[in-house]
């Protein structure tokens, strides 16, 4: 919370008649909303600041002899100023009349109809007719301008919104304007398609319909849907945003204005256009059970009791130690404290989150807000950065640097920002690269690496210095999860527990022929383990496997029940994210006929075992405690939360690395077409030097191979920023599985198809 500003800090001033005070500094446009007065703007934006393009911002301001714009003048003591009058619409007038020489009149067919601020601002401020009868200059309409944006030229107003965007926000500097005057146009700067993880947010920037997205060009008019605000649950952000819904369709998410803690106003890609998953055919709707090796369609009440009757005999058999269950970062917290809350009162101790390769979500005492890490003085990343794991967090590290901090990356495998960065080998050389001055630290870290992260925190850490921690790892509610009690050694609110078998643990458990029974809630382990041969044995190895799924991932093919589950947007509860708030998460349309959300499937297996349910007071009081909870037992890096994962051999390979993309995925980003050019090829990253003495250059053609496997044809990139003896894929690719091979084993590569020879045949 923000301190009120000292009255040296202050200015007083007269808008429109109403006096007010505001913080020296203030732009009048900003001013103006005070006293409930809209200045019409096209190039400024709140998040972008004054551009100065436009004009239609025009105000009086006494005793200046000539009119102002709002949007660059800051405010003065005893300042007068008027947003409407004679001069002020005689001059905005003449603002839109020029603006309108060349718009094309198709308002009907546009697709920012009815939403559009130069139709809004040309009926309230516009003359209605033009003096002007030259013919409008024609430009190219209905521009593929990337995988997601059509342009249309003729209707830029040229308020460089977007450009400035991407220039100052997202730092891709990809958008350009050519040429001067009535010929110039929006483009990227060297021809290729406008791509990267932000793109959507100049559709939303754009003040009229010059910029659309392909995903909701020409579906619906925004008087015609309905709206619902929620929080984004593709990462662990927690981004707020109105998803917008016609007759049952989910045709497209916004940012939500104002939401400056969390997202910053902003979306990325992943969280605006991945919703085309909802309606896709291939969803799972009813209960499919394994007979003689194909699945059968059956009701709920029988898959209620087919599973109850397994748990029993699983108990009966040989107890609650042959029962486990693992719930994903996919699940509300209602959900998980639900699940962790019913397998207890069965005896279960074998419960676990983390199913891939990150091990723990909470950062304990010193974890900081997201608005404390755009202050900070130094940003060091151990693991993977926030760039694919939480892009929106990204967007944070980016203005930080703006504003002068320094970007630390510790021994990064990851391709090279588009930002001012240092690269160093260890924890000691971070330590040594921040500047004596420097009193705030953000220490970014993937989860993954405990000691890592033990090391990195204790050579950062020192007095006088404010250390604050984040942990952005790959599920969504992973920080939820835990704090609901999906640990096995801890429940709701981190209370210590009877410790059971982590996820290693359980699949050791599934190998040896121990474990009866398996239970796995919105997690795909046999895609995003870190040993994927291992995983997929283990799953197979398991007596009766139940998933709850919405499609027919790798883990559910190999299922002995497949459960169909609701979607995101099909269901409401809350989530923790990476900076531990507790956001409100709300459905904006019911699931398909025959699909329950995992709160009411997990309802449905204790009322089936007889096992007595809280009521749902109980359980929303119980969730906002656990939440709320401070973890003062947990510390960054917690050796509790380690992996035992080995490290293997095989020859004189490469090191295998795996790296996540913001469009790798198998289950909803697999089967959404509507994002189907977003998605990564399959590729393998090497060093200059292992590229050079393999042979290898960008766009050949390799494979790896494993003691797990062989990926086949992936595309080779070489990169300056990797370490030699070292070879980086991308995880959670259905179509070449990284985990195949196990993370951190030794790879061989084999048959390099040059890229040339590839064009020559």
């Amino acid at each position: 919370m923000s301190s009120a500003p000292a009255t040296s800090d202050l200015v007083t001033l007269t808008i429109d008649g109403v006096p007010l005070q505001v913080r020296k500094g203030t732009l009048l446009v900003e001013a103006a909303k005070l006293v409930k007065q809209e200045i019409p703007v096209y190039c400024y934006h709140t998040k972008l600041g004054p551009a100065g393009l436009c004009r239609v911002c025009l105000v009086e301001v006494e005793g200046m002899p000539k009119l102002q714009i709002g949007c660059n003048t800051p405010v003065a003591e005893g300042m007068v100023v008027r947003t409407r009058g004679e001069s002020v619409e005689k001059g905005r007038a003449m603002v839109l009349e020029l603006l309108l020489v060349n718009h094309p009149l198709d308002c009907p067919i546009c697709d920012k109809g009815g939403e559009c601020d130069l139709q809004d601002y040309a009926m309230a401020y516009g003359r209605g007719s033009s003096d002007l009868a030259d013919p409008k200059t024609s430009k190219p309409k209905a521009v593929d301008l990337g995988p997601t944006i059509v342009l249309d030229e003729e209707r830029c107003v040229v308020c460089q919104r977007c450009v400035r965007f991407d220039d100052l926000i997202a730092g891709e500097r990809q958008l350009v304007l050519k040429d001067r005057g009535h010929r110039d146009m929006i483009a990227t700067a060297t021809g290729d398609p406008y791509r990267h993880n932000f793109t959507g947010n100049v559709t939303e920037l754009c003040p009229v319909g010059a910029l659309t997205s392909k995903t909701y060009r020409f579906k619906s008019r925004p008087w015609d849907l309905h709206r619902t605000e929620t929080s984004c649950t593709q990462c662990s952000v927690g981004c707020r945003m109105n998803v917008d819904v016609r007759n049952g369709t989910v045709l497209r998410t916004m940012s939500v204005e104002g939401d400056d803690a969390i997202s910053d106003w902003w979306l990325c890609d992943r969280g605006r256009y991945n919703v085309g998953y909802i309606d896709a055919p291939e969803r799972i709707k009813q209960p499919l059970l394994r007979r003689d090796g194909t699945f059968m369609q059956i009701g709920w009440d029988d898959a209620f009791a087919i599973w109850a009757k397994a748990i029993r005999s699983a108990l009966d058999a040989r107890g609650p130690e042959s029962i486990a269950a693992l719930g994903g970062g996919r699940l509300t917290n209602e959900e998980a404290y639900l699940l962790a809350r019913s397998m207890r009162a069965l005896g279960v101790k074998n419960i676990d989150w983390r199913t891939g390769r990150q091990r723990q979500a909470t950062p304990g005492s010193s974890g900081g807000t997201l608005l404390d890490l755009e202050r900070a003085g130094a940003i060091v990343t151990i693991g993977e950065s926030p760039a694919q794991l939480a892009p929106v967090m990204d967007l944070r590290v980016r203005k930080a640097v703006r504003h002068g901090a320094r970007f630390i990356r510790v021994a990064s495998h990851e391709a090279a920002p588009t930002m001012p960065y240092q690269d160093v080998p260890d924890v000691a050389a971070a330590a040594a690269a921040i500047p004596a001055n420097v009193t705030r630290v953000a220490l970014l870290w993937d989860g993954v690496d405990s000691a890592l992260a033990r090391a990195a925190f204790a050579a950062l850490e020192r007095e006088g210095r404010t250390l604050l921690t984040y942990i952005s790892g790959e599920q969504g509610n992973a920080r939820g999860a835990e704090a609901m009690g999906m640990l096995p050694f801890s429940g709701p609110g981190y209370h210590i527990a009877d410790m059971g078998r982590d996820f290693e643990g359980i699949c050791t458990d599934a190998l040896a022929g121990k474990l009866d029974l398996l239970s796995i809630f919105g997690a795909n382990p046999a895609l995003n383990a870190a040993d994927g041969a291992r995983v997929r044995d283990a799953l197979q190895a398991v007596g009766f496997l139940v998933v709850t799924e919405l499609f027919m991932t790798e883990t559910a093919k190999v299922a002995s029940l497949v459960l169909p589950a609701a979607g995101a947007f099909e269901k409401s509860g809350s989530m923790v994210n990476l900076a531990g708030d507790v956001l409100p998460t709300a459905a904006a349309l019911a699931p398909p006929d025959g699909v329950l959300s995992d709160f009411e499937i997990v309802a449905g297996l204790a009322r089936a075992l007889e096992i007595e349910l809280p009521d749902t007071e109980e359980i929303e009081r119980a969730t906002i405690a656990a939440a709320a909870a401070l973890p003062v037992g947990i510390a960054f890096g917690d050796e509790r939360f380690a992996g035992t994962a080995k490290e293997s051999e095989l020859g004189d390979g490469l090191l295998l690395r795996v790296t996540h993309h913001a469009f790798a995925g198998g289950g909803t980003i697999a089967n959404d077409e509507r994002i189907a050019a977003l998605r990564p090829l399959p590729e393998a990253a090497f060093a200059r030097a292992d590229a050079e003495r393999l042979g290898i250059r960008t766009g050949d053609y390799v494979d790896l191979v494993g003691s797990g496997g062989t990926l086949h044809d992936l595309l080779a990139e070489v990169r300056d920023s990797l370490a030699p003896g070292e070879v980086v894929a991308i995880a959670g690719l259905s179509d070449a599985a990284a985990n195949a091979l196990a993370e951190r084993s030794r790879v061989r590569v084999e048959k390099i198809r040059h890229a040339d020879a590839l064009v020559e045949a």
